[in-house]
């Protein structure tokens, strides 16, 4: 090979070592420039130690504020992997009224569902049907796909969760939340989270390890803390429900009429179960 070839192969090689070295300044220096123009984030804010006591205080503060609840909401459910989603005009009262009317996308209603302390039910306008029969928790899972008792749903709605009847419990920081775990007999426990403001936004149920029911809370209005929307999630029956008020009113008068229903002329009567 000639000189000449020599030294073209070697002025490649070193133009190529010289161009390498050079690419990887210029990357550094991109990097070390990003770095330094990158917003720093703030850090996660402290929260100030508190006790199980006030805590618990905060939430039954929280849950007296409500009497009776009505609004239009969006109700989405999701079970064994089908979904389904209706408007509905809903109305609670404490302890355990409430009125549910399920909506047409024309603002009819299809069903109506009105239960109280100890009765249940149902009209079925387009089937010509009405069903009635005890407040049991297995006939609101007939009517409404809900496996709680009918207080325990008023409670969940009225953001006043059942509590285990351990006055105490460990609190704990977790993630910029406070966690409050109490213990209850034969191995009962529940998980709840409170943000920096003491408002619960989460609570989780278990038997042993087993977890039986969680509900979250978020969209919490200002003027008086009432969440927008619910989640309750059962793994036991793989069951998600999700409740969304699109407009509602607390502690305003509801007429006692509207937690009665009684079977128009014409319709069928069927008894629950």
């Amino acid at each position: 090979m000639s000189n000449f070839a020599k030294n073209c192969g070697n002025w490649r090689r070193d133009s190529h070592s010289a161009n390498c070295r050079l690419v990887s300044i210029l990357v550094l220096l991109a990097a070390i420039l990003l770095a330094s123009c990158a917003p720093m984030r703030p850090p996660a804010p402290s929260l100030a130690p508190v006790s199980a006591a006030v805590l618990l205080g905060d939430l039954s503060a929280q849950a007296k504020r409500f009497q009776t609840l009505q609004g239009t909401a969006l109700l989405r459910m999701t079970n064994a992997g089908e979904r389904h989603s209706a408007r509905q005009v809903l109305l609670f009262q404490r302890p355990n009224q409430f009125r549910a009317e399920v909506l047409s996308p024309f603002g009819q209603p299809v069903m109506t569902v009105v239960g109280t302390a100890d009765r249940l039910s149902a009209l079925v306008p387009g089937e010509g049907r009405f069903y009635s029969g005890p407040a049991t928790a297995d006939n609101l899972y007939r009517l409404v796909r809900m496996p709680l008792e009918l207080k325990e749903l008023v409670q969940f709605v009225f953001y006043d969760v059942p509590l285990l009847p351990d006055p105490s419990g460990v609190v704990s920081v977790e993630d910029g939340f406070y966690r409050l775990d109490r213990l209850g007999p034969d191995g009962r426990r529940q998980e709840l989270r409170f943000d920096s403001q003491r408002r619960l936004r989460q609570v989780r149920y278990f038997a042993d390890e087993t977890e039986l029911l969680q509900a979250s809370y978020n969209d919490l209005r200002v003027e008086d803390g009432l969440p927008q929307t619910l989640q309750l999630v059962l793994p036991g029956v793989d069951m998600e429900v999700e409740l969304v008020w699109r407009d509602v009113r607390s502690n305003a008068d509801i007429p006692p009429s509207r937690f009665h229903l009684f079977p128009p002329p014409g319709v069928q009567v069927l008894a629950l179960p």
